[in-house]
């Protein structure tokens, strides 16, 4: 597969690295001369330094071979115009990365359909939306570092790290005591090493632990290496723009649970924007001074502080504050990919990544159309997939332990209709199951999905 990406910046440095990786055709269009050099001695790929919206640029870029274009710029009006003009070229599959909302019309995650009659867009994606709807899931299962949701919400991979009080610790996986309907599938230890774990595996404090499984489970699951469950009321949330408004109003619009929720923003005019644009949330302005723009009485008394000011050294000073404070639970939007051991030496254990959710939701674009969902762990090279088995596959019909997936890769679960499986190396593998795969390496599925002759 061709595929050009346009815009060299976190998002386009994610994509182009992990499809590089997966042996993909790849040609990068930077406007900014220096970022599109280091690009280039970096990935070893084809960078063309030029606007992406420049038809001559294109060209050289080969867009009449390519089958996929992904804008993912800073400019929406870049984004918007080289996906217009890819289309109309012939490209197969256009993404626009678009930021402002009011640019493209109600932004969903995946708006095919309406936007790809409208302007030729099949994809567009707004980062501040997704980061909102990640933090959103954060909020509502506290106890965890990360959620994904697989197979329309049944199934449910959570993270979560081992405390000290937890009771399980030093226990083998085999003794470990989980519900029915989960699995442990990843453990990153405390000095690094990430592993895909056996049964005489410990559990020890410090662990980050991944598991997959059924959602009604995850929750208890969970709480046995946390040690406890909590209950969420009060939400602050530090920096008032695009991130801070969408999940002030995906809160608000919960019908299961009534949150408190309060931002603090600088600005007066935007202050003002809040206050009409929420109902129920509590909009407060700092004054401008760092300290007061913290307000630690406000903080002191929250369940969970979000710091999504747009600002990774903004975040990173209130995260802290937060843990000082006492706050339970604090929620880091962080920019950069390759600082994340410095962020756990200061204790900033949850972050979300805007680049890697965003590439996760376009990266399952460029897989086969079997791939149903696709989440990049935002700390590992470690990836989870829903995969949809045709009929045709080779694998069809044989026990797991005899299909020959390659190590570093670990079925989940599978959902087979009505049914959940928790699967072993005796499971036999049907057409339509839907697997949960979790996978430490760079694969490739078609071998396994190939038809029989």
């Amino acid at each position: 597969m061709h595929i050009i990406i346009i815009g060299g910046g976190g998002v386009g440095r994610e994509l182009a690295q992990n499809l590089f990786h997966k042996r993909q055709s790849i040609v990068v269009i930077e406007n900014n001369k220096e970022i599109a050099e280091k690009l280039g001695q970096d990935l070893d790929l084809s960078v063309i330094n030029g606007n992406g919206a420049n038809l001559d640029i294109l060209h050289k870029a080969k867009i009449k071979s390519a089958d996929m274009l992904i804008a993912v710029t800073g400019a929406d009006e870049v984004n918007i115009i080289a996906s217009m003009i890819a289309k109309k070229l012939g490209v197969h599959f256009t993404v626009a990365r678009v930021r402002n909302p009011e640019r493209a019309g109600s932004i969903d995650v995946d708006t095919r359909g309406l936007v790809h009659k409208e302007i030729g867009i099949d994809m567009i994606i707004s980062p501040e939306k997704a980061v909102a709807q990640e933090i959103s899931k954060m909020i509502h299962f506290p106890e965890a570092v990360e959620v994904e949701h697989f197979a329309k919400g049944r199934v449910m991979m959570v993270s979560t790290t081992v405390t000290q009080e937890a009771r399980i610790t030093n226990t083998t996986l085999q003794e470990l005591d989980l519900p029915r309907g989960c699995i442990v599938v990843g453990i990153k230890r405390s000095n690094g090493d990430f592993v895909l774990p056996g049964g005489r595996d410990k559990i020890q404090v410090g662990d980050k632990v991944y598991l997959i499984g059924k959602a009604e489970v995850m929750r208890k699951a969970s709480s046995l290496l946390h040690h406890e469950s909590s209950r969420v009321d009060r939400v602050i949330i530090l920096g008032g723009g695009i991130i801070g408004f969408y999940l002030a109003s995906i809160l608000e619009s919960d019908q299961q649970r009534s949150f408190i929720v309060k931002i603090i923003e600088q600005d007066p005019d935007r202050v003002e924007e809040l206050n009409r644009k929420l109902s129920r949330t509590i909009v407060l302005q700092g004054d401008g001074t760092e300290l007061s723009y913290y307000n630690e009485e406000e903080i002191s008394e929250a369940d969970i502080l979000v710091a999504a000011t747009e600002n990774d050294r903004t975040n990173i000073v209130a995260s802290m504050m937060g843990q000082k404070l006492g706050v339970h639970k604090v929620i880091s939007e962080l920019t950069r990919i390759g600082y994340a051991s410095i962020y756990d030496t200061l204790g900033i254990l949850e972050t979300v990544n805007p680049h890697l959710i965003t590439a996760s939701q376009i990266l399952r674009f460029t897989r086969r159309e079997d791939v149903a969902s696709l989440c990049l762990l935002k700390e590992e090279a470690a990836e989870v997939m829903e995969v949809v088995l045709p009929e045709t596959a080779c694998v069809v019909g044989q026990k797991i332990s005899q299909a020959g997936f390659p190590k570093g890769l670990l079925i989940g679960t599978i959902v087979r209709g009505d049914e959940i499986i928790i699967p072993d190396g005796n499971t036999v593998l049907k057409a339509d199951d839907h697997l949960v795969i979790f996978t430490i390496v760079c694969f490739n599925l078609d071998r396994f999905f190939a038809c029989r002759e």
